[in-house]
């Protein structure tokens, strides 16, 4: 390390002085990573083992794919949602859904505290759209063009399909919660082929 390449303030003999990265990650736990599980979902992996283990994990369930939807609700007026690629329906009698969101997820708060949020099923075209819910952007629906459903939910134009839900239950499931939903009203959209994610990929049903 150079003179030049040294923080601003930091002496110039404090390399050989300061702890080895070997001490210093023992005091702090071991290495960090942030790993990336699916769409808009960072998780923080302490250790190398867990780091190996998860990446494992992920390769294995990529295997899996899955649709990509973004979460949506409305809480004091302002617009709210989340990508989410784990989604399933659940029920017939009566109507049941299901989704997972990460216990830190912002948007999931105001979906709990709302009591109401719509699923939006994206289509194709619409990989940009599931990129945008899972940045961290302040306004994610800047550029979004939505109608409220009858329950006053975002239902996001060009999709493939939606389901309006009211919350049911909510289970925490280690990260994450297990969040049941009630339908109340659901419709196709004017796409037809839906997007999809594979492993650690956006693809298309073409």
């Amino acid at each position: 390390m150079t003179n030049a390449d040294l923080p601003e303030g930091m002496s110039s003999d404090a390399q050989t002085t300061w702890p080895s990265r070997e001490l210093i990650e023992s005091y702090l736990g071991g290495t960090h990573e942030m790993f990336a599980w699916r769409p808009g979902e960072i998780v923080e992996i302490d250790g190398d083992a867990a780091q190996a283990a998860a990446r494992a994990y992920r390769d294995v369930l990529g295997q899996y794919a899955s649709g990509v939807t973004v979460v949506t609700t409305v809480l004091d007026g302002v617009p709210v949602g989340m990508t989410c690629q784990s989604f399933t329906s659940v029920s017939l009698d009566p109507p049941l859904v299901a989704f997972l969101p990460m216990k830190t997820s912002r948007a999931f708060a105001a979906i709990r505290m709302s009591r109401r949020f719509c699923v939006n099923f994206l289509a194709a075209e619409q990989a940009d759209v599931s990129n945008t819910f899972a940045s961290l952007a302040d306004d994610k629906f800047a550029d979004i063009t939505w109608q409220p459903t009858s329950n006053g939910m975002p239902l996001i134009d060009g999709t493939v399909g939606w389901v309006d839900c009211t919350v049911q239950d909510v289970h925490e499931a280690g990260d994450h919660y297990l969040v049941i939903g009630r339908v109340e009203d659901l419709g196709h959209g004017d796409a037809e082929n839906p997007l999809l994610f594979h492993r650690g990929r956006y693809r298309t049903a073409d």
